[in-house]
């Protein structure tokens, strides 16, 4: 019996990197995952009320793992390249294609592997297009690529791609057509304006859709394969924080999973005999119901989860889902702690530091919720947008759900004091000046990209943001995570003031404790210490000392990638908005940064 799989990739990867419509290279060929419309609907269900309402889905599902869950996919790009050095043939694997062949050995050469008991295997052309609003992806035009100068667009061409050897530039590669003698080489093949002349506009191709079209009017642009910019995932996410609700003292997430589970069958129950078949319900299944003392209880529960079912909560900005989670972390008396979703406890801020921070909390455990909303190409999406303009969206208008994983792991919780931060706006008036332009290039930044949502990113944010990647850098070297295994939440607002680093895996059951432990008041002081010391010289100063921010150097002040700039799997803005003059003194600070006297 031949297995269908073609490929492995973890849950994790299938949220962040090899979502749907993304290229993905597999064990014998190159892949894109199908939509999530062509998912087999025996996902297990996440809930989590909060981001649920902001992205108004009803739930969201986990990616499958084991057993019979694997995720349709089909090979993509089409055309592919015969192995055989005395072949090379350029062919689309569409062209009488065998599954029984492909299943057992992948893509083949049809023609140079008659009556061999072992054939040529085939490779996934280097060369894709997509159109220049970000949507859609389709196969390198190679007939009108070799047959451009000459008009010969008719020919019923045979395609060979091999290499000249000239040189290891693009230009030694060379495509050309049997039939007819034409030929070209592919060194202008990936510069947007030599498909000036292109006869037509993009296509609307949707591999993830089954290579389903639709109308478009964007321009070509050629790309690489395993270029970064083919795939950008659209992602939101939020930290599952469990809090107590006026029912019940059960987790909020486990009692709308639960009734959620029995609605379609208890709604039935109740238009016939009301109240009297929720009693009979529960008396049944009292046991399920941990926390509810009696029918009348379950009763309330019910109707307290249809009410905000019905009428949920209104969330119009990301920031709102922050805030929530801040309100918890600045008092984590209000959750409940579960040793699998969340488990905190504040520690004293050691004298020395009271001046700077309010509150260190370490959380040793945390669950964030990871979604994928959808995905653009040529360039990053909009950040934190409900909406986000210009991407592909993932089902349809009547999927009420999208693909997540649940990260489980560990953090630490820092708030910073309100008071010092304004003392030290009050003391620096140039400062001010200084915050004005970091709020106004970003808004310019948002505008030029045609984004419509933002929050203010003025110095106090980049001071926050800088902070927290120096910190960063030092607990990688301390605890033994890499700097792209660590990743931050900022808060920020007139009502918000801290930072959450924290890891975690969508593999294991957690983390390995070492982050958690950085939040012990000598370990946290000595980090915080030499993490300031160290901020105070680059090893490309003067030159980044002497930096100022601009849209040339994505709004970045006293920074680089030698002091401050992390993998940008870790930030949360892609290593934008960070200036180190901001936090220390460096060799042309222009006033007072804000931990001056504490290194």
């Amino acid at each position: 019996m031949i297995k269908n799989e073609v490929g492995e990739v973890r849950p994790g990867q299938l949220i962040t990197t090899f979502g749907p419509g993304a290229i993905m290279d597999a064990v014998k060929d190159s892949l894109v995952v199908l939509d999530i419309s062509y998912w087999r609907n025996n996902l297990d269900d996440i809930e989590d009320e909060r981001l649920g309402a902001f992205l108004k889905k009803d739930k969201f599902k986990k990616i499958p793992t084991k057993g019979f869950r694997d995720l349709p996919a089909i090979p993509f790009p089409n055309y592919h390249v015969c192995s055989n050095p005395n072949c090379r043939r350029l062919f689309d694997i569409r062209e009488n294609f065998d599954i029984e062949n492909y299943l057992k050995h992948g893509p083949i050469c049809m023609e140079c592997s008659k009556g061999r008991e072992y054939p040529f295997k085939a490779y996934p052309a280097r060369f894709i297009i997509s159109c220049d609003l970000g949507n859609h992806l389709d196969d390198f035009p190679w007939h009108w690529w070799i047959h451009k100068k000459s008009g010969k667009l008719d020919c019923k061409s045979k395609l060979k791609l091999s290499s000249s050897g000239n040189n290891s530039g693009l230009s030694s590669i060379v495509v050309s057509c049997e039939t007819c003698g034409e030929w070209n080489h592919m060194g202008g093949g990936m510069q947007r304006e030599n498909f000036a002349d292109y006869p037509q506009r993009c296509e609307g191709n949707h591999p993830h859709l089954l290579n389903k079209k639709e109308s478009c009017d964007g321009g070509i642009v050629p790309l690489q394969r395993g270029a970064s910019n083919v795939y950008f995932p659209v992602l939101r996410s939020a930290i599952s924080i469990p809090v107590e609700t006026k029912n019940t003292k059960r987790v909020e997430d486990v009692k709308f999973n639960i009734f959620s589970e029995i609605e379609d069958k208890l709604d039935s129950h109740v238009e016939d005999f009301g109240r009297q078949a929720l009693g009979l319900y529960y008396n049944r299944n009292k046991n399920t119901f941990i926390g509810i003392e009696s029918a009348e209880e379950f009763a309330s529960a019910w109707d307290e989860y249809k009410h905000n079912k019905n009428n949920h909560i209104n969330i119009q900005n990301y920031n709102e889902i922050k805030e929530m989670e801040y309100d918890v972390l600045t008092d984590i008396n209000k959750a409940i702690s579960d040793d699998k979703i969340f488990k905190a406890k504040e520690v004293a801020v050691p004298t020395d530091l009271k001046k700077y921070f309010s509150r260190i909390v370490k959380a040793h455990r945390l669950k964030e919720i990871l979604v994928l909303l959808g995905f653009s190409r040529n360039d990053s999406p909009e950040p934190e947008a409900r909406d986000p303009r210009d991407i592909v969206k993932l089902g349809d208008n009547q999927t009420n759900w999208l693909p997540a994983v649940e990260i489980l792991g560990e953090g630490i919780f820092i708030e910073f004091n309100r008071e010092t931060i304004n003392q030290w706006l009050d003391e620096n008036s140039k400062l001010k000046d200084q915050s004005y332009k970091y709020n106004k290039l970003y808004n310019q930044y948002i505008f030029k990209k045609g984004w419509t949502e933002q929050t203010q990113k003025d110095a106090i944010y980049v001071m926050l943001h800088t902070f927290s990647h120096l910190l960063m850098k030092q607990f990688s070297l301390q605890c033994g995570y890499s700097s792209s295994a660590i990743k931050e939440r900022i808060y920020y607002s007139e009502s918000m003031a801290g930072l959450l680093i924290y890891t975690g895996s969508t593999d294991q059951e957690g983390s390995l404790g070492g982050l958690v432990e950085m939040g012990e008041v000598t370990n946290l002081r000595k980090a915080i210490i030499e993490a300031l010391d160290e901020a105070r010289f680059c090893s490309n100063d003067p030159s980044c000392s002497t930096q100022i921010p601009s849209e040339d150097n994505y709004i970045n002040g006293v920074s680089c990638f030698a002091c401050t700039m992390l993998p940008e799997t870790a930030c949360e803005v892609g290593n934008m908005l960070l200036d180190r003059s901001l936090v220390v003194e460096t060799m042309g600070s222009k006033y007072n940064p804000y931990f001056k006297g504490l290194y």
